[in-house]
């Protein structure tokens, strides 16, 4: 694993669309105790490559560190079988082209993971996930060792083998930190319900570090969640101790200061 991820300083993190890239204050937001930010592949259909490693070296200078969003297994609702071995080899292929952007601290994989799959083709579509992470991380890490890398990953530790084909020994193992995928509206998920997530995932990690996973706006209504219902649920959220918090999003969040939030 990438050392750097093992510091002992909590980690505060926004998905930031490609829509939105423009619109980001670096400064205001290191101000306001942000480390990091995810910021959606789709940067590089809007922008050109330089124009993304500019945005990069600006966030970096400011102290923030910026990750690729990748998409793995789904893209626009599009599910896309593990076992198809032409698609995970291309799928390396796309992952290294983001690792090659000066200054990238790191790569964030969505949707390792396969729905849908029937009983049968369970076992194999698992094993699948499994290698592609195996395979993935090991050429990334060949290239640059310091690469940081992360996945998503469903809250439900005891299914996520039999529902979402994924080994969490595998993920665990293989990336610096994983996110659970909790958010408002969510299988009536509340905070107690995201504490359980990270504790139980933490008690059955291989290393891996836990961020909590924490959406900023009202999904009926399409606004920023207030700020003190916010500040709230990072306190309730931070008593379970995870090591970061992933926000999202930007642009749809209200201008949260965590250095004074005092949760750790």
């Amino acid at each position: 694993m990438t050392s750097d991820v093992n510091e002992s300083d909590m980690h505060y993190g926004f998905c930031v669309l490609a829509e939105d890239m423009d619109k980001v204050n670096f400064k205001n937001l290191s101000n306001h105790g942000v480390t990091d930010l995810f910021l959606d592949y789709r940067c590089l259909n809007t922008h050109d490559k330089a124009q993304v490693e500019t945005w990069i070296q600006d966030a970096k200078k400011e102290g923030i560190s910026v990750h690729i969003l990748a998409q793995i297994f789904n893209d626009d609702e599009k599910w896309y079988n593990p076992t198809n071995q032409s698609f995970a080899d291309a799928k390396i292929k796309e992952l290294k082209e983001y690792a090659g952007l000066k200054d990238l601290a790191g790569i964030h994989m969505n949707y390792v993971r396969y729905d849908g799959a029937s009983a049968a083709e369970n076992d194999n579509c698992t094993q699948a996930v499994s290698d592609f992470v195996v395979n993935a991380t090991g050429e990334l890490r060949k290239d640059n060792p310091n690469l940081i890398l992360s996945s998503d990953v469903m809250p439900e530790y005891d299914q996520l083998k039999k529902k979402y084909c994924t080994d969490y020994s595998v993920i665990s193992k293989h990336f610096d930190f994983v996110i659970p995928l909790t958010y408002f509206g969510n299988n009536n998920e509340n905070d107690t319900f995201i504490q359980d997530s990270i504790n139980s995932l933490r008690n059955h990690s291989q290393g891996a570090k836990i961020w909590a996973n924490v959406q900023t706006f009202n999904n009926s209504t399409q606004t920023p969640i207030p700020l003190s219902e916010m500040n709230l649920k990072i306190q309730n959220i931070s008593k379970a101790n995870p090591d970061g918090i992933f926000f999202f999003r930007y642009g749809l969040s209200e201008d949260i200061d965590f250095n004074n939030l005092h949760v750790k």
